[in-house]
């Protein structure tokens, strides 16, 4: 088996897992979705202005979080695509009638192709955001988290913005 497909089947186990595990007694899971803005933190590394953002989380309280992530660059006739894709807990600050802040800290993996060749890289994600209420259990999603993954000794650190909707 390659490592992207064994990568695929990791994370869609992981995905089927988060979606169907309670956080606590009578709760259940949350699904982020919307816009992420990717920044380089490494000198002349520059942004990705284009991707998104899924996340399976608990609806209130801690517990498990599984976030998929994409990225697209088109430059020169050249594309790069950059798939992620994150599992470690979450921290709720607060309740399901208020705004909800909530910490996360996160194993990831990250997929990238650019030029005909794709590199799988190994690290995480620590970040933070707030869930605001909207109506009922509509919510509106604003969060942040610093990205590390390490590639041939090296590290490789980033910004994502993410701006979206929860429910």
């Amino acid at each position: 088996m390659t490592k992207r497909l064994v990568i695929s089947i990791g994370l869609v186990l992981a995905l089927v897992i988060a979606a169907g595990a309670p956080a606590q007694a009578g709760d259940g899971n949350k699904l982020s979705l919307g816009y992420a803005y990717l920044t380089s933190l490494e000198e002349d590394g520059g942004s990705i202005p284009l991707g998104a953002f899924l996340a399976f989380a608990p609806r209130s309280g801690s517990g498990f979080e599984l976030d998929a992530g994409y990225h697209r660059e088109e430059e020169a006739g050249e594309t790069l695509n950059i798939y992620t894709g994150a599992l470690g807990p979450r921290f709720g600050l607060g309740g399901d009638s208020e705004a909800a802040p909530w910490l996360h800290v996160l194993g990831a993996v990250r997929y990238a192709r650019q030029f005909g060749e794709g590199e799988t890289d190994f690290g995480g994600f620590a970040g933070g955001g707030i869930d605001v209420p909207v109506s009922g259990s509509f919510m509106i999603h604003l969060g942040a988290d610093f990205q590390m993954f390490f590639i041939d000794g090296g590290s490789d650190k980033t910004l994502r913005l993410n701006v979206g909707f929860t429910f």
